[in-house]
């Protein structure tokens, strides 16, 4: 059987939330999927998971807490800060795309504008983060 991967996807708008899910239902049985309205919540979830995310999902844009301040809590935390976080936003502002590099985004990818689009990006980062690269496998220490 082949490992399950956990993707978190942070992401305020449902429509976004429901194409990136079916995106990767070709190969739903690898995939888990959590999803969370903002950075706030993402920090809740993520917090009393037993097993942390492999891969985050990352909108810039949402209330509550952006996902630039989410991004900046978890690349500061040393129990996070090993997750994987690809930004995927509407921007293709440099200065959006500098400041996630700079909070510690490992990826940043202009979000397509359709489901054809959306599907294809999934096809790359199925095939590039959970194919190609290795990802850690860093367990949860007890608190």
């Amino acid at each position: 059987m082949s490992k399950l991967f956990r993707i978190l996807i942070v992401d305020d708008d449902d429509d976004d939330q429901f194409l990136i899910k079916n995106a990767f239902e070709a190969e739903s049985e690898r995939f888990q999927f959590q999803v969370a309205m903002d950075g706030n919540e993402a920090l809740e979830q993520i917090k009393s998971l037993d097993t942390l995310p492999d891969l985050i999902l990352l909108d810039l844009n949402m209330p509550v807490m952006s996902g630039f301040e989410f991004l900046n809590h978890i690349k500061s935390s040393q129990r996070y800060r090993h997750i994987p976080v690809i930004v995927l936003s509407t921007s293709s502002d440099n200065e959006d795309v500098n400041r996630s590099y700079k909070f510690g985004a490992n990826t940043f990818v202009v979000k397509p504008s359709d489901s054809r689009g959306l599907l294809e990006l999934a096809n790359l980062v199925r095939l590039y983060w959970f194919s190609l690269a290795r990802i850690p496998t860093v367990r949860i220490p007890e608190k």
